[in-house]
């Protein structure tokens, strides 16, 4: 029963030593594979640095151009305010311009058209007296 234990003993030494290889290899690999992934870490970091840099760039300019559309719809939203009150003021003043000279204009019409019905009455009377 001795014997049996001693190699039973032996037999699980042997298969701790085993399992402590396995995992020193296991653990070896793990590190290689750490080892890889900070590599590609810093590879990804390290390019998408200059494109975060880019982006950045490409947002100020945007931004800029946002501004500047932003001012030239305000000067053309002035443009067609001033437009707008100008001829609103135009209008006005046809009207103002109409009414002052309607009157007159009909008055000088009405006595040319007096003046040109008497000459016509008096060269038909003139005519049918020969």
């Amino acid at each position: 029963m001795e014997s049996f234990l001693l190699v039973a003993q032996i037999v699980v030494l042997l298969s701790l030593s085993a399992l402590a290889i396995y995992l020193v290899v296991v653990l070896s690999k793990v590190k290689d594979m750490l080892g890889v992934v900070e590599v590609s870490i810093k590879e990804v970091s390290a390019r998408a640095i200059p494109v975060l840099e880019n982006m950045e760039a490409l947002t100020g300019k945007l931004r800029t151009i946002t501004d500047s559309i932003d001012d030239q719809m305000v000067m053309a939203r002035n443009s067609l305010q001033t437009l707008h009150s100008v001829t609103e003021n135009i209008a006005r003043f046809e009207r103002k311009l109409q009414n002052h000279i309607e009157g007159p204009v009909m008055e000088v019409a009405s006595v040319i058209g007096g003046f040109i019905s008497g000459v016509a009455g008096f060269l038909n009377r003139v005519s049918r007296k020969r």
